[in-house]
């Protein structure tokens, strides 16, 4: 007798779902141990609690948790581009209000703070970097290109002010890891908005202040 999951299509989609639908339970546990525990703290242990799975069964689709990890970047990459993709496409906004919201929304996502995490456990891990390395770049080439589309500007200092913007921003963000002071935040958004016409040469410094 012919084994009907090898030749039966929905069988296969069957099994194609579960498979996807467990590395996906086990790579958000993953995210949400990164954002609250921090990267020491997610081991595999905590990890298979979390995601509600036999150690088995982790460890059959992730076995080392460096292939973990290294999962977990390349989906938080993608989680990234796809809600940036979704802004742009459907928010509408234009200027360079619309392009610093951009860049502060993407960094106030949970994924962001998980990308923290992994970074500075690059800085020591050098499986983990090789691995954080190219997927970052592409996700700094896109956020890049996606604040240039939602500034809308043909200024030739635009490139520079769209890195500025997200150096900024990133760097401020990283400030609020050890004091959460949103007030500090906002004043930062509202002074560097003011700052980018004065930069561009478009008004005068004392708009700036």
């Amino acid at each position: 007798m012919s084994d009907k999951s090898a030749t039966d299509p929905n069988v296969r989609r069957s099994q194609r779902d579960r498979t996807a639908a467990t590395r996906s339970r086990v790579i958000d546990a993953t995210i949400s141990s990164l954002v609250e525990l921090g990267h020491a703290a997610t081991t595999i242990s905590r990890v298979q609690e979390r995601a509600g799975v036999a150690r088995g069964t982790l460890l059959h689709h992730f076995p080392t948790r460096a292939s973990l990890l290294v999962a977990v970047v390349e989906d938080v990459a993608n989680r990234r581009l796809h809600v940036l993709a979704d802004e742009v496409e459907h928010s509408g906004a234009a200027g360079w209000d619309a392009a610093v919201d951009l860049v502060w929304n993407d960094l106030q996502s949970p994924a962001f703070l998980a990308v923290l995490e992994l970074w500075v456990a690059a800085r020591t891990d050098a499986d983990l970097r090789a691995a954080l390395v190219p997927v970052e770049r592409t996700v700094f080439e896109s956020v890049h290109r996606a604040v240039t589309t939602v500034a809308a500007d043909d200024d030739p200092r635009v490139p520079t002010l769209v890195q500025f913007t997200i150096d900024l921003l990133t760097g401020s963000t990283m400030t609020t890891l050890l004091v959460d002071d949103d007030g500090s935040q906002r004043v930062l958004l509202d002074r560097w908005r003011r700052a980018i016409p004065v930069l561009l040469g478009r008004s005068g410094a004392e708009t700036w202040g």
